[in-house]
């Protein structure tokens, strides 16, 4: 039952009477006459609108009144849900009990100044007496997401053809859609000052590291920055030692189905709003190595494309670095026919071997960060035509030898290979340190480098979890 207000006539205005009989009225009246109940002397209206005086999209607007006090309705005009606030445009006088039963079953709840301010930056919008210290925040946001897709930057060869998108609720629906159990647990924080960034961390609590659930929370919520944007800068944040680190300690994925197997390994997920991306951490070494698709297919055929990413990371690694020795320093260890064979392909080359292969390898990378950076409509043709006219000149001007050429592009393919994109940008920048070590020590040289790396790796932790180690299911986990 609703208290239509009678129009006063000296004002022209709508006005409800506060009778006993409030409690009749609906839940938006009933908390506004609570309102005015603990008016006081707040300022909540001058505050919003000094806040957000010099807003072009910022909209206050009086919408009647109530118990003798004027109420407002505020908004931003480019973040709310305008198909609901189309009274605030009409000319024509109404009661406030009718426009405010439009809004019956939205969600309310009640803040002050601050929280005010966050919830009209979310899109909310805020009803309020003036003079009163708060208001009732009306969940009107009008969300611009894109539909599902395939992932972007995942091949998807078997499994679900969907992927994240920027709603941080549509993502935590994915995963609930496919993990159905009470295990499933999610926990809400925001980072920024500026950007209040809503971030979910969720997890299966039967089969999680406690002690790194701890730590990411810890992080978390003593993160104190401006702002984040993206999931791949939550991640560098949350390592303190980024500027000591090469390799990835977390993976990004917009595959949902790879987020959901990682939880029921016993990791966590952290999701960012505004970003398709989401974070799986404790993340080990082999993890990068190990596609969505191995679940699904049979175990020796799983086994043998793991053999292959393998050997195709050492290709891409100690090849190069193999040709410099091998043709620089250690000559002598070849069999003659190679040797031969070696020399006569460099025969009017005028560099040294080392500056050779160095400016193929750079050369390569060109091309490669051009195929990724151009439009997708026109990066294979150019990649494709730069790299066989590029490659072919360079041959026929004698600057590089045959044999290099075969050398750098069996590399950039083994490279091609490797399933994570953060861990084929380290593959790219290690094998320049195994070429330097090559044109020192030779052979020598490229032993003392991978030892150096895998003492370094064996040093690496991810959130409590050493690097060099297989995160396998907890006991009593699901397996």
């Amino acid at each position: 039952m609703y208290i239509f207000p009678e129009k006063d006539e000296q004002t022209n205005s709508y006005q409800i009477s506060c009778q006993k009989g409030a409690s009749a009225m609906s839940r938006l009246l009933t908390n506004l006459h609570r309102l005015h109940t603990e008016k006081g002397s707040g300022r909540l209206f001058e505050e919003l609108n000094d806040l957000f005086k010099d807003s072009f999209d910022y909209v206050c607007t009086k919408i009647g009144n109530s118990c003798d006090n004027e109420v407002y309705l505020c908004y931003f005009a480019t973040l709310s849900l305008n198909s609901r606030l189309h009274f605030a445009f009409d000319e024509d006088e109404s009661s406030l009990a009718i426009r405010l039963k439009e809004y019956e079953g939205t969600p309310i709840s009640e803040g002050d100044t601050k929280k005010c301010e966050l919830a009209l930056c979310s899109g909310s919008a805020v009803l309020f007496l003036r003079g009163s210290a708060t208001g009732l925040i009306l969940d009107l946001q009008e969300v611009q997401q894109r539909s599902l897709d395939s992932p972007f930057t995942e091949t998807v060869l078997q499994g679900p053809l969907y992927a994240f998108n920027e709603n941080l609720e549509v993502n935590a629906a994915l995963i609930r859609q496919r993990i159905r159990t009470s295990q499933l647990k999610a926990w809400e924080t925001t980072v920024g000052r500026s950007t209040n960034t809503r971030i979910f961390v969720i997890y299966c609590a039967d089969v999680v590291d406690e002690s790194c659930l701890a730590q990411v929370k810890k992080l978390l919520t003593e993160m104190d920055v401006e702002g984040i944007q993206d999931t791949g800068e939550l991640l560098r944040l949350l390592d303190k030692k980024r500027y000591m680190r090469l390799f990835p300690k977390a993976i990004l994925t917009e595959r949902p189905d790879r987020v959901t197997s990682d939880l029921l390994r016993g990791k966590l997920t952290i999701l960012v709003d505004g970003s398709p991306f989401a974070l799986v951490l404790p993340a080990v070494y082999t993890d990068f190595w190990h596609s969505p698709e191995d679940s699904y297919v049979n175990p020796y055929v799983s086994v043998f494309q793991n053999t292959l990413r393998f050997l195709a990371m050492t290709v891409n690694l100690v090849l190069p670095a193999f040709y410099v020795a091998l043709t620089s320093i250690n000559v002598d260890v070849n069999r003659l026919e190679i040797s031969l064979a070696a020399a006569a392909s460099r025969e009017g080359v005028p560099y040294p071997v080392f500056i050779e292969t160095m400016l193929m390898l750079i050369m390569i990378d060109f091309i490669t960060e051009a195929g990724t950076r151009l439009p997708k409509a026109i990066s294979s043709t150019v990649t494709m035509v730069g790299g066989v006219v590029l490659g072919q000149a360079i041959i026929q001007a004698n600057i590089v030898s045959n044999l290099l050429v075969i050398i750098v592009a069996a590399t950039a393919i083994a490279n091609f290979i490797v399933i994570d994109y953060q861990m084929g940008l380290v593959q790219r920048v290690l094998k320049y340190f195994t070429v330097v070590g090559a044109a020192v020590a030779g052979v020598l040289g490229i032993v003392f480098c991978l030892a150096c790396l895998v003492f370094y790796l064996s040093s690496l932790e991810s959130f409590g979890t050493p690097y060099l180690t297989s995160l396998l299911p907890r006991k009593g986990g699901r397996k």
